[in-house]
């Protein structure tokens, strides 16, 4: 009996070994990839470039804010740290990590809408958070998005499934072959498509008035706090209210008064402006949409123009390359 269990613990500790070396090689090569949404994490996570116009937002803003644009209109290096399917939580998580290894910028853009104060969907693109699993930026998050104590103490349990990220990691790591980035700056476009709404509307006719409006007290907590941490430092923030389809904007829930409430106290609690694109030409418009939430590349490319035409009249960020 004696034999067998120090041999069962001998296999054990040899299993942990190996998986332990197997994860260490695997989120290392991971760290070094832009595949979709760890291109910006892998960023914000080790020395990166520094930016003095970042844009915070869920998956509206990832696709709705072209960061060339702005770079070319105001004269800015900006960079979009939005992350799709994700609200509030997961961008102002990549701004704390960019801030530990970088000044702060001049200016934020916030988007917001009638998603980013919510959780986002849970366990959605949960591998951006494999590499950094320890990291104290990250822990916290980790339960809220799926993740149990197995996946996050057992060496590679949390890859488990997940064998594309194991094979990329290791490709990445002996420079079999690197991904390039599909975005620009963290600005991911989404195709122009002859998308007209009549799925929405059916869904829209079965239930009006009543379409997702994602308010968690939790995140507007942590959006007060970063108002005031924004404040203290002196940076210029701007809520921006993006558009969108007008058919999904007439039926929200009635949660939504509430929503815009919350948002309309902290501009004034922080005296942060906001900026409404709600009522404009491209809210009528289906052929600036990948669906009723998300504007396609050319719907980004007529708002970011706006947008930036905007910030440039009410002069929220001054730009040393313009006036040179």
């Amino acid at each position: 009996m004696k034999k067998f269990l120090v041999n069962t613990g001998l296999f054990i500790a040899i299993i942990l070994i190996l998986a332990t070396i197997a994860d260490i090689l695997v989120s290392k090569g991971l760290q070094n990839t832009p595949k979709n949404h760890l291109e910006t994490m892998n960023m914000v996570m080790h020395d990166s470039p520094k930016y003095d116009v970042l844009v915070l937002g869920n998956s509206r803003g990832a696709c709705g804010y072209d960061t060339y644009i702005l770079d070319s209109l105001i004269g800015c290096n900006s960079y979009n740290l939005s992350n799709s399917g994700k609200g509030f939580t997961i961008s102002n998580l990549r701004y704390q990590a960019y801030r530990r290894n970088n000044p702060a910028p001049k200016l934020i853009i916030v988007n917001i809408d009638h998603l980013e104060m919510g959780t986002g969907t849970l366990g959605f693109e949960n591998y951006m958070f494999y590499p950094y699993i320890t990291d104290s930026l990250v822990k916290p998050v980790l339960k809220m998005n799926h993740f149990s104590w197995l996946d996050c103490h057992i060496p590679m349990y949390r890859y488990r499934g997940d064998y594309k990220y194991i094979s990329l990691g290791l490709c990445e790591l002996f420079n079999i072959y690197h991904l390039h980035g599909k975005g620009y700056k963290g600005y991911t476009p989404s195709p122009n498509n002859s998308w007209n709404g009549m799925t929405m509307r059916t869904i829209i006719k079965s239930n009006p008035h009543q379409l997702l409006v994602a308010l968690d007290s939790t995140i507007v907590g942590l959006a007060d706090t970063f108002m005031a941490q924004a404040k203290k430092e002196g940076i210029q923030v701007v809520m921006v209210y993006s558009p969108v389809y007008c058919e999904i904007q007439e039926n929200l829930s009635p949660k939504y008064d509430t929503l815009m409430c919350v948002y309309e106290n902290l501009s004034k609690k922080y005296d942060v402006p906001i900026l409404d694109y709600r009522h404009t030409a491209i809210n009528q418009d289906s052929t600036c949409f990948k669906d009723g939430n998300h504007l396609c590349k050319l719907g980004a490319e007529l708002f970011t123009t706006q947008l930036a035409k905007d910030i440039d009249y009410l002069q929220l960020y001054s730009s040393p390359n313009l006036n040179n």
